[in-house]
């Protein structure tokens, strides 16, 4: 099974995992939705919202995991 990884884009997650909207919007909010974020990879809109990108991509593979 695939899984999210920080080196995809946000738009690549969000498509592929749409049911990770609600906890990507947990982590930074109104952002999963600017155009300007869908572009950068998923370790780059952590970093710019000040959280540890292995931190929050195990939160998004934590909340695979329980679907």
């Amino acid at each position: 099974m695939k899984k999210p990884e920080l080196s995809m884009t946000l738009r690549e997650c969000l498509s592929e995992f749409p049911q990770l909207e609600e906890t990507i919007y947990s982590l930074i909010e109104e952002c999963v939705y600017c155009e300007g974020f869908k572009d950068e990879t998923l370790e780059e809109v952590f970093k710019a919202h000040k959280l540890d990108p292995e931190k929050a991509l195990k939160k998004l593979l934590k909340a695979l995991e329980e679907e």
